[in-house]
């Protein structure tokens, strides 16, 4: 292409050869040491004015053999050194090829230059050429004359794929082809080398074609050319043609990126041609049938005609029928202005109550934090009575929690923001899940309590566990309520079209036929008269009703009085969630209140976790029902389902068996439940942080044994080892990282000797220290000083070191920093035991060594016992019973809350009441704030201050002023502060109060009313060690 129309420059060609045989010339001339050589530059430079990049390296060599023979034959110098002249002549040479390359770079970029300029000249030839509207001929025609005239080549053809199932392609055009052209007019995907360039979607070239394969005729003769293109017209990945071109000359690059650049605008084009075609052809035959029916017209009018005289008579009728149409317009219109204004008070009465609820929320929140208080008596100032007082004003609140939790639900329900969630779900494990909380109660009513779930009912549903354990919890609870004598049942079976039937029978007084609907209805019950035998809100089966709808199914009753009821709650198989949309905002009809209906009846709440759990992991399902006591059991508490069920994998090939928790809550129950061997838990849960339940297992006396490996894409690996953990991996993990904690774990496990070392170089606080941790299976060595400690640590991998800071022949320091830079010394927990508090400097000191080293400070003889229990994993239940009591006698002084500051945010005063009161009682110092603002201030005023410092922030989300939410980011923009542990405080019991809390730069969240042990577990956690 380049060469065609840049043919080359004899005479350019000749002066670069004079120019280098006259300076060779002049260069013979003189002596050596004189820069003759220089002008061998300019023939170089004037190979720029050359399209060939590589010429200039040529005309370099040619002139550096010049130099060189220049340098072989010309006179010697006089007074000039041997290695002067050759550093001049290499200087030359370096000079000239460094030139040369130069030129190389600029002709090669000048010529890329062209090259692109000549393709986008011929693809606007091409696209003009092909512009306007043109028959399948006229548009082949056009391609190939313009592409054949531009490339220069005797011969084309253009192919067009059928719109059929064979998708053949056929020819439409050519180019020079003779009349009876030797290749098919036709051709399949995959034939020859059009039909495979045409399946394939790519460009194929054919060399060296042979003699018989075509021709190239003219009045003088014929020539065949050498070489075949074949380039598909493909648009949006779709082949719509094909073209097939002859070359006498190679094919170039140039040629290439050409054609390929053009195939879409080609396969553009004929794909608008086949459109265009086809809008015509329909076209016709909307003519054609235009004029049929108009024929047809004709003979309409003749009947309409007739049609007329029978419309007449029908006018009359007609009149009549408006006015009575009016009437019922005007009433009608009337009826909807009622139905609007009843869903606006509808709807005006769901946001009360959503609004309520959180209003409500907020009072009981002091309620029930100083009643729970009162019923403790930490100080033991109450009779066994008050404390029983205050026990039931604690369940009372419990009871009204629950009640505004139902109207939440209600709110939620009818302002269509309940969210459903679908996943796999296990039969069984919804229907063991809904019926164990409630067999206690059936026992204590000496009532027969069964679940039958028939063969053949489908095992795994695809639902929304958690909505699905709710309504059945409702209609058995209500079930037990109402039946004084006889038996519960709950009966399982699968229907046709792909649904499933949960039955609930009693035997209990039954509803009468008139009063089977109004049940159902909000705050409605059969009885509600003031002399009814059984309370209730009578929304529990409102609720439970509109969440089988959202389900996908419904609730129906079938009862009679004195003979129990059934309610039957019917469910598809396959559910897929909707967007959350308002029911049908009718208004409740207002009736009076009647006998007595079914209610939910307060049921004794079990573990959070096992209520609101959903164990059935999509592929990961778990041993819990197949562990026994002597068993080898992992416990897992991951939310992430495919992680978990690589964990079950992994722990079954090691012979455990694994039970799979999701949250936080979850795990702990699970872990009470069934003590395992060794726990796997994730930092990033649902409901709370992973280190809220490694604090909660390390602060459990019949659970703190227990090994903990941390897996988490979260980096808490300080904070998690100094609790207490034996590992931990960030995430994305591999297998062999995972192999490895388990491996751990095993060791862990196996390990029946504990091996501790004290470093004290006093003999009588040494011995105390021994007499302290002795222990069965623990063996303890002592020594003196830091060498004698080194030499320990080479030889031996001990579980927990008790280090005294100062040593004879060394500082404690020293010896950290030789464990912390030597290879050869074993890495065990320190725990640094002073009877004094560190300075800050020392502080400082220590926490150089943290990212190696996990250390610890002890200042009494109780906390380095429960330090040194809990690396060494000791089950507490087999110490000294002495020992035991010193361990729950630091655990209740709560040594890490003692002095330390909390800023409490917060605009209720109950709340403040009640919070400062818990807070206080654990030693903390507790600031007070009445909004952001106030926060803000406060933390102003501390920064300056080391003893008004904060350590923690508890934040009220809705206050004047400031909210929380608002307050958390200004917090977050001063550097100083953003390290700051900032906990959430909310009566906002929405699902993505969470989300916006921490997006807003909170560490935690918890919701209202505040459970005290969880606040306190969180407190632990997140404050600064």
């Amino acid at each position: 292409m380049i060469g065609k129309n840049h043919k080359g420059h004899p005479l350019l060609h000749l002066a670069m050869l004079l120019t280098a045989a006259s300076v060779f010339v002049a260069d013979l001339a003189t002596p050596l040491g004189v820069t003759t050589w220089f002008f061998y530059i300019v023939p170089v430079v004037l190979s720029l004015f050359t399209w060939r990049p590589n010429l200039p390296l040529v005309v370099a060599a040619g002139c550096t053999a010049l130099i060189l023979t220049g340098f072989t034959l010309s006179p010697p110098p006089q007074g000039l050194s041997v290695w002067v002249i050759l550093t001049n002549r290499l200087f030359g040479l370096v000079t000239i090829w460094g030139v040369a390359f130069v030129v190389r770079t600029f002709v090669a970029a000048r010529r890329s230059l062209a090259e692109r300029d000549w393709v986008r000249e011929g693809q606007a030839k091409l696209s003009a050429s092909m512009q306007g509207e043109q028959t399948p001929d006229e548009l082949g025609d056009n391609i190939l004359s313009s592409l054949c005239k531009y490339l220069g080549v005797p011969m084309g053809a253009l192919y067009v794929r059928e719109e059929n199932a064979s998708g053949s392609l056929y020819r439409i055009a050519g180019y020079s082809l003779p009349e009876k052209a030797n290749g098919p007019s036709s051709v399949r995907l995959g034939e020859g080398l059009v039909g495979q360039a045409a399946k394939d979607n790519r460009l194929l070239q054919f060399h060296d074609v042979p003699e018989d394969h075509f021709a190239v005729t003219s009045g003088l003769g014929k020539s065949k050319p050498r070489h075949v293109l074949v380039a598909p017209a493909a648009a949006d990945g779709t082949v719509h043609g094909a073209l097939e071109l002859g070359f006498f000359n190679d094919i170039s690059p140039a040629d290439v990126e050409l054609l390929e650049t053009c195939s879409y605008s080609i396969g553009i084009a004929i794909r608008s041609l086949q459109y265009r075609t086809r809008l015509e052809e329909l076209l016709a035959e909307t003519r054609q049938q235009t004029e049929e029916l108009q024929s047809q017209q004709s003979r309409l009018e003749a009947q309409q005609a007739e049609l007329e005289q029978t419309n007449a008579q029908l006018e009359e009728q007609t009149a009549a029928i408006e006015s009575q149409r009016d009437a019922l317009a005007m009433a009608q219109g009337e009826l909807v202005e009622k139905a609007n204004d009843l869903a606006r008070a509808n709807r005006y009465k769901s946001e009360f109550l959503a609004n309520m609820s959180h209003e409500l929320r907020t009072p009981l929140n002091s309620a029930l934090i100083l009643s729970k208080h009162l019923a403790e008596n930490p100080e033991g100032n109450l009779s066994p009575l008050q404390v029983k007082h205050a026990e039931m004003i604690h369940a009372s609140g419990t009871d009204l929690l629950a009640l505004i939790d139902d109207i939440l639900d209600l709110s939620r329900i009818e302002a269509g923001r309940m969210e459903m969630h679908s996943e796999p779900v296990e039969l069984a494990r919804v229907v063991e899940m809904s019926t164990r909380t409630l067999q206690p109660i059936a026992q204590e009513k000496r009532l027969g309590f069964r679940t039958i779930i028939e063969p053949g009912t489908p095992s795994v549903l695809t639902s929304d566990s958690i909505r699905i354990q709710q309504i059945l919890r409702n209609l058995l609870s209500n079930a037990l309520k109402f039946t004084e004598f006889g038996e519960v049942s709950l009966h399982v079976r699968g229907l046709d079209g792909d649904k499933i039937s949960f039955t609930v029978r009693d035997t209990g007084i039954g509803i009468p036929k008139d009063k089977q609907d109004i049940i159902f209805e909000a705050f409605r019950q059969a009885n509600g008269g003031t002399q009814r035998k059984f309370g209730g809100t009578g929304l529990g089966l409102t609720i439970s009703r509109e969440l089988a709808r959202r389900l996908g199914g419904d609730i129906h009753v079938e009862s009679s009085p004195g003979q129990g009821s059934a309610f039957t709650l019917t469910l598809p198989v396959h559910f897929v969630p909707e967007a959350a949309e308002p029911p049908s905002e009718r208004p409740a009809p207002i009736a009076p209140t009647q006998a007595p209906a079914p209610v939910t009846l307060p049921v004794p709440q079990s573990s959070p976790a096992l209520l609101n759990g959903d164990a059935s992991l999509a592929d990961a399902t778990d041993d819990r029902a197949h562990v026994t006591p002597n068993d080898r059991t992992i416990l897992v508490v991951e939310d992430d389902e495919r992680f978990a069920s690589i964990l079950l994998d992994l722990a079954h090939e090691l012979k455990f068996k694994c039970i799979i928790g999701k949250n936080v809550a979850e795990g702990l129950a699970l872990a009470q439940t069934y003590h395992p061997s060794a726990i796997v838990l994730d930092m990033h849960l649902p409901d709370q942080s992973g280190l809220s339940l490694l604090e909660r297992l390390k602060n459990t006396g019949t659970l703190r044994h227990i090994p903990v490996h941390v897996m988490s894409v979260t980096d808490y690996t300080q904070q998690a080892l100094e609790m207490g953990a034996i590992g931990y991996a960030l995430k994305p993990v591999k297998r062999d990282q995972i192999m490895q904690a388990f491996q751990r774990i095993e060791r862990q496990l196996v390990q029946k000797v504990k091996r501790v070392l004290i470093i004290e170089d006093v003999a009588v606080q040494r011995e105390s220290i021994v007499q302290l941790l002795s222990a069965d299976n623990v063996e303890i060595t002592s020594v003196a000083t830091g060498a004698e400690a080194l030499r320990q640590l080479a030889q031996t991998s001990f579980d927990c070191m008790v280090l005294d800071l100062t040593l004879p022949d060394m500082s404690g320091y020293d010896l950290l920093d030789k464990m912390a830079s030597g290879e050869v010394f074993s890495f065990p927990p320190v725990i640094v035991y002073t009877g004094r508090s560190l300075t800050s400097d020392e502080e400082l000191r220590l926490r150089r060594y943290t990212n190696s080293i996990v250390i610890k400070g002890a200042r009494s003889p109780e906390r380095l016992l429960d330090e040194v229990t809990l690396f060494l994993h000791q089950v507490e239940s087999k110490l000294h019973p002495e020992k035991r009591r010193m361990l729950q006698a630091v655990r209740h002084r709560e040594a890490a809350l003692e002095g330390r500051r909390v800023l409490l945010v917060e605009d209720d005063v109950r709340n403040i009441f009640a919070l400062s009161s818990v807070l206080e009682r654990k030693g903390m110092k507790v600031d007070i704030a009445r909004n952001g603002k106030e926060a803000l201030a406060a933390l102003d005023g501390a920064g300056g201050n080391s003893a008004a410092e904060v350590d923690l922030v508890l934040m009220d989300v809705m206050m004047p002023e400031m909210d929380g939410l608002t307050a958390m980011q200004e917090i977050r923009k001063q550097p100083e502060l953003r390290k700051l542990p900032i906990i959430a405080l909310t009566a906002q019991a929405m699902p993505d109060d969470r989300k916006k809390c921490l997006d807003a730069g909170a560490n935690d969240y918890i919701p209202k009313p505040l459970d005290i042990d969880k606040l306190l577990s969180l407190v632990r956690v997140w404050m600064p060690k």
